[in-house]
């Protein structure tokens, strides 16, 4: 595809990091692509010009956090285009949710320029190279795991002040003496109160209470939910 063609497809780009998104720019601008950059939640990047109308879109996200794969839903739902999503994050759940949230195909950071360019193309055509059972089958494993989520969100709401309390010194590294001291309370009240955090989180060790706790950390709460 030569740059300046007359037929230019125009693409709208979404990244988090704007230095990616220019570049991401660049290299599509010299394919032939009429380009503009869109509003990533939170982000700098301005919004599209008013009535401006794009053909396709590519979002590039790690999806590597639940903030991310929220902002990306904002971004998917936001502009009605066929949308291409370039991630870092392996084939399985985290692509169902951008599937859950609107796009047309997801591909692999490690996807060669001219792979994107014809999946761009292809998009703008009206045609998609992923089957209706893989994103089907993806978007299962994103409810799957989404819903593990919010059923973990329920258990931890039980949790009482101290209890989180505890399970955040846990979280940053403290051992059981040291939160003993800093809360002014004896080794085997923290262990019981561990036990009680155990059987309301639903799990079997410190280990595993631990990583539900890091699961739950919204980085940016203010942020709009999607939903499906």
């Amino acid at each position: 595809m030569a740059a300046g063609r007359e037929d230019a497809v125009h693409a709208a780009i979404a990244a988090e990091q704007s230095l990616i998104g220019d570049a991401v720019k660049t290299a599509l601008h010299s394919r032939g692509f009429s380009t503009t950059l869109v509003h990533w939640p939170g982000g700098g990047v301005p919004l599209p010009r008013s009535g401006e109308q794009f053909d396709v879109g590519l979002l590039v996200s790690d999806l590597d956090r639940w903030q991310r794969v929220r902002a990306s839903g904002v971004v998917l739902r936001g502009l009605a285009i066929p949308w291409a999503v370039l991630t870092g994050a392996p084939a399985g759940p985290l692509w169902g949710a951008a599937y859950e949230h609107g796009a047309a195909v997801v591909l692999p950071s490690t996807t060669a320029l001219d792979e994107v360019v014809e999946t761009l193309d292809a998009l703008a055509r009206g045609e998609s190279a992923v089957s209706a059972r893989d994103r089907t089958e993806l978007r299962a494993e994103w409810r799957h795991l989404r819903d593990d989520r919010e059923q973990m969100q329920a258990r931890a709401r039980s949790l009482t002040p101290r209890e989180r309390e505890v399970l955040l010194l846990l979280y940053e590294g403290a051992p059981i003496l040291e939160i003993a001291t800093l809360l002014e309370i004896s080794a085997s009240t923290v262990r019981s109160q561990m036990k009680a955090i155990r059987r309301k989180l639903g799990v079997t060790s410190q280990l595993a209470a631990v990583a539900a706790y890091g699961s739950l950390i919204e980085p940016d709460p203010a942020l709009p939910p999607v939903k499906s």
